[in-house]
């Protein structure tokens, strides 16, 4: 049927408010280049990283290869062998 006065009304002023919101961001980045952190290519170059194999750095290689744990024999065995 017909809309009241008053929600037209809030409708219009959280729009406006919106507006203001994005002018504002707009005014900052404007006036703030150096603080922008630009994104890394497109959105799939992006989700392709999460699937990507990670390498270890040295850091990590090194205090796993320090590791006070002892390096067994991953061969099979029968029990009356071991």
């Amino acid at each position: 049927m017909y809309e009241h006065p008053s929600y037209i009304h809030n409708t219009i002023l959280v729009e406006q408010e919106r507006i203001d919101r994005e002018n504002e961001l707009r005014r900052i980045i404007t006036e703030n280049p150096d603080r922008v952190i630009r994104r890394r290519g497109s959105v799939l170059s992006r989700v392709s990283g999460w699937f990507r194999t990670r390498q270890a750095d040295a850091a990590a290689s090194v205090v796993a290869a320090d590791s006070p744990r002892a390096i067994c024999d991953t061969t099979a065995r029968p029990a009356h062998a071991r």
